[in-house]
């Protein structure tokens, strides 16, 4: 049976999913959305009008309290403030919740809706794309397999014209997006250093700059694994158009480089250099969701691994402000397998 599935957020990301998932084998049923934006609910309709007009509703509490039972699951996307207000009351109806990152604007909310998953009973699987992607989870296959060798050092950046690029944006609002470039695309290589090392973070130092903005742009991180492990990541968000990563961790035995969504990988064995693309597979995040929800597969983005990641950004604004003070994280991430 398909996915019976509501939709509390029809932007351009929530719109470029519903592209691909309506051409999937697995296409769900868009049963409800909501958004504030009328341009956007009318381009959302248009895209999933052929299996079906889902019923629009002006606010997410009209929507759960009129469509939960006939529900499965809700997929938010709207801004970071409203992730965990609408996470709790989707899950205190009962659905299944794929939502998009970050989870919660610090670890105070995470916890939250941690407490609402755990009465509710039900799935939370936080969109990174790093821990839904096929070609990266092969990756941290074989390096787990011990092909790699011992992991010894981690290096990574993200680079974006985001203070451009959504300069009209309510991303560059802090009080809908709950921080900058680093809290909003840089969140995806923190996370993508837990999917492809399996450890969590120990303790961690930073120093943001905000170049005059009331969020930050650029910055540097260095923190440890829970296994001794240091980790470099380097954040710029006011730079050249575009918006690239990279990931490279080091290993005994080989190089292995990845793109922090998954898009390529290119590992170094002695003179040897493979590189492989993938692009960004949107159907699999649908396939994946499907199956965690069904219990055919593990969680692989969990919500204990977003709590961490939360404390983790608490603590680098806090380091920050303290002049680089290293601190240290009191949760744990879970299972990283």
């Amino acid at each position: 049976m398909p996915l019976k599935l509501g939709v509390i957020g029809c932007g351009l990301k929530a719109a470029g999913y519903a592209r691909a998932w309506v051409k999937s084998p697995l296409a769900p049923t868009f049963v409800a959305l909501t958004d504030t934006s009328p341009a956007s609910v009318e381009r959302f309709v248009e895209i999933v009008r052929q299996g079906g007009e889902p019923k629009v509703y002006d606010t997410a509490d009209a929507l759960l309290a009129s469509e939960a039972a006939n529900l499965d699951a809700i997929y938010i996307s709207t801004p970071h403030a409203f992730h965990a207000g609408y996470a709790k009351a989707a899950l205190e109806h009962g659905l299944d919740l794929l939502l998009e990152k970050p989870m919660s604007l610090n670890s105070h909310e995470a916890r939250e809706i941690l407490e609402a998953r755990e009465r509710a009973g039900r799935q939370v699987v936080v969109a990174y794309q790093s821990s839904l992607s096929p070609l990266l989870r092969r990756m941290r296959e074989r390096a787990d397999a011990g092909e790699f060798g011992a992991l010894l050092a981690v290096h990574g950046e993200v680079w974006e014209n985001w203070q451009s690029r959504y300069g009209t944006s309510w991303k560059q609002v802090p009080a809908l997006s709950g921080g900058g470039f680093i809290f909003d695309t840089g969140s995806h290589l923190f996370n993508a250093v837990l999917q492809m090392t399996g450890i969590g973070y120990q303790s961690v130092s930073a120093s943001l700059d905000n170049r005059g903005r009331d969020f930050e742009l650029v910055g540097g991180v260095f923190a440890k694994l829970e296994n001794g492990t240091t980790v470099n990541l380097t954040f710029c968000g006011d730079t050249i158009p575009g918006c690239e990563s990279c990931l490279t961790l080091f290993y005994e035995r080989a190089i292995l480089r990845v793109d922090i969504w998954g898009k390529w990988s290119e590992l170094r064995q002695g003179q040897i250099s493979i590189r492989e693309t993938a692009g960004e597979d949107l159907n699999a995040v649908l396939e994946i969701f499907a199956d965690t929800c069904a219990g055919r597969r593990a969680n692989p983005s969990t919500a204990e691994r977003s709590l961490h990641l939360a404390e983790l950004w608490d603590l680098i604004k806090q380091s920050s402000q303290h002049g680089g003070e290293r601190l240290t994280l009191q949760t744990k991430p879970g299972d990283l397998k």
